[in-house]
């Protein structure tokens, strides 16, 4: 039975009814099987391991080297000031203030209730594939635990491929025209590689010109260093496309990796927050413990400051380029879990008065700091291993999971005592990860206990289901055509999809429910409004819904089909998957929409007022009747009336 209007708590004892009757049994037990947060801590903590990512290890850094250094840096801050810390802050409000996860806390609007699942189902699809890259976290954890780390050496069959067994800068064939060659390498002090047949080599043409050309160690046309080589043919075993006879069967021991890891997980969500809250306090830690210990690390290293320049030097004419702002755009969402749901459900496990507000900010701000932390803890470690091998920093950098589990492995093993380093740096991987895959699990059960109460008492045995069936959904992930697979969930699952559900939800909250309002809830709950006001009002109502808008409409514009190399799409069918998986994930917004248009009474005007003003079981989570009272009536300094209620 859900808290409504007429009953009130002082939040120590149970709910009691405004005609003095108490109905204590099943409302109180109800809120003890939902429930809370053992701590403040068990929140920030939580929240900070969602908002804290492998995104912020392989991709911030990648992103921010590719896109101007300190520019990309200046963008992402704008971005998260104007949008990414007031939509956390909204989200966290919504979820705190109605004791709600994603998809109840739309009794707030009841017509945009499809956003909340649109953010189950976003949640869900980047479950299924985020627990994939943790498993490639645990196999490479377990390699590192060998005498010789495997991607050091090349095997037999890989030197046909280029194999070299530390990153190389790729020396292009001579020319048969001198001319060419005294232009390009005698000229400017540069070299060019020998043809394989040594024929050429030996013979008067270039001997008369008294020109040497450079023998190589690598065969095939350029250098590929054996941790890609490892990564592509040892873990994934990558198939050169994406065919459906190409897919093969699971390989088994990403497999049993994958299945470790939802054990993992579904061990610590098994009481929902209650367990989960308590592993935090090590998952959410201990990745700082070892980022710091590694940027001591790599700020000794000779070059170090090389890798620092290429990280941080700014490039400003790419402040003026959209490309690198719409990178920002996707970073912050993707950093911050905004619009994914998680941070609603968080929110909703909060006691109602809670400093949200400072907690926000907190949060944000760690975002930011451990996105840095991260930058230069990769940059400082790549500046050293290309100074000691004799590359330049962008010949060791590697974008996507490719810096994770190629560069960064290849420039571990530089180091002395690299399983120890090799160990760690893996072990933080995958905590890293465990908390954003709590979170995302969390927040699909959570959705689903809100609607259906009843389903509370099995919370467990929901958790196990969950965590078979999505083990299941994952398998063609970790079949040799699995990076594919992969890519297209990510793409399509949980990228451009999300700016759709940001825009709708800043629109559905601040628009249509109303700012105004929004604010005398949160001065309900915490005594006092956001400051500064205009600042709030401002991004929410303004710059939030109509940036974010813009930014998927750009991306619909720009829209480029992926590519499995450069100049080879992936074939139809897999995009044609690709967009059934974004519809799937999108149309929920516009068909619960639709339905509850079509199944409300009343003219078209009418409609649209009932099925946009809050309903019945919308209220604070306090159970107080005072935020239903008219100011004339209501009682107490925070009480604020409601016309949804009135």
């Amino acid at each position: 039975m859900p808290k409504g209007k007429g009953s009130y708590s002082d939040g120590s004892g149970p709910v009691v009814n405004t005609n003095g009757s108490s109905n204590t049994l099943d409302i109180y037990e109800e809120e003890e099987d939902r429930g809370q947060w053992g701590s403040k801590w068990e929140f920030i903590l939580s929240c900070i391991g969602l908002s804290v990512g492998l995104g912020n290890v392989w991709r911030f850094p990648y992103l921010a080297y590719d896109n101007g250094g300190a520019a990309f840096v200046i963008a992402y801050l704008i971005l998260q000031f104007l949008i990414g810390k007031p939509m956390y802050f909204m989200e966290l409000v919504m979820g705190q203030f109605s004791g709600k996860g994603p998809t109840a806390v739309w009794n707030m609007n009841p017509s945009a209730k499809g956003i909340g699942i649109s953010m189950a189902l976003i949640s869900v699809v980047v479950a299924i594939y985020y627990n994939v890259i943790m498993a490639y976290t645990l196999f490479y954890f377990f390699s590192s635990m060998q005498e010789t780390l495997p991607w050091t050496q090349c095997k037999p069959e890989w030197y046909a491929l280029g194999c070299v067994e530390q990153t190389t800068r790729n020396i292009p064939y001579c020319s048969f025209n001198m001319s060419v060659n005294e232009e390009l390498y005698i000229n400017k002090n540069k070299t060019c590689r020998c043809y394989e047949n040594s024929t050429y080599h030996q013979s008067s043409y270039f001997a008369q010109s008294d020109f040497n050309c450079t023998t190589t160690k690598w065969k095939g046309d350029k250098p590929v260093a054996v941790a890609q080589l490892f990564f592509d043919k040892d873990v994934i075993e990558k198939t050169p496309t994406i065919a459906a006879d190409e897919m093969g069967a699971p390989l088994w021991r990403l497999a049993l990796c994958l299945l470790l890891s939802w054990i993992i997980v579904v061990c610590c969500l098994i009481k929902g927050v209650k367990s989960s809250g308590k592993v935090v306090y090590f998952t959410a830690t201990f990745p700082y413990v070892i980022l710091l210990i590694l940027l001591v690390r790599g700020a000794t290293l000779d070059g170090a400051i090389d890798g620092v320049k290429f990280f941080i030097i700014p490039k400003w004419e790419k402040l003026l380029d959209l490309k690198v702002w719409v990178a920002a755009a996707g970073q912050m969402f993707f950093s911050l879990s905004v619009s994914f749901g998680g941070i609603i459900m968080f929110g909703s496990y909060n006691k109602f008065k809670n400093n949200v507000y400072g907690d926000a900010m907190l949060i944000a701000v760690m975002d930011v700091v451990t996105s840095l932390i991260a930058g230069f803890v990769i940059f400082t470690t790549f500046g050293g291993m290309a100074k000691k091998i004799g590359v330049d920093v962008e010949d060791v950098a590697k974008s996507g999971y490719g810096l994770a589990f190629v560069a960064y492995p290849e420039a571990l093993s530089q180091l002395p005592i690299s399983q120890l380093w090799s160990v760690l740096f893996f072990f933080m991987l995958f905590t890293l990860g465990l908390d954003s895959e709590f979170a995302l699990l969390e927040t699909f059960l959570t959705c689903i206990q809100d609607e259906f109460p009843s389903t509370r008492k099995y919370k467990s045995y929901m958790c196990v289901g969950m965590g078979i069936i999505c083990f299941f959904l994952a398998l063609p992930s970790v079949t040799p055509a699995g990076d594919y697979v992969v890519t297209i969930m990510d793409h399509f699952g949980a990228d451009f999809s999300v700016l759709f559900v940001a825009a709708c939800e800043g629109v559905a909250v601040m628009w249509v429910y109303g700012a105004p309002r929004f604010l005398r809830d949160i001065e309900y709950m915490l005594g006092h409004s956001p400051t500064p006001k205009f600042y709030w009002l401002f991004c929410w109502i303004i710059c939030a819904p109509i940036l974010i808008s813009l930014l998927f409409i750009y991306r619909m514009v720009e829209y480029k089909p992926l590519e499995i190399s450069e100049g080879v799409e992936y074939p139809q069918y897999a995009q044609t998957i690709g967009w059934i998986l974004t519809s799937f994930v999108m149309s929920p917004i516009p068909i619960f929409f639709i339905y509850k248009l079509i199944s409300t009474g009343g003219s078209f005007i009418e409609r649209i007022r009932i099925i946009t003003s809050p309903n019945d079981q919308w209220g604070p989570n306090d159970g107080s009747d005072k935020y239903a009272l008219s100011p004339s009536q209501k009682e107490g300094k925070f009480g604020v009336d409601n016309p949804g209620h009135m």
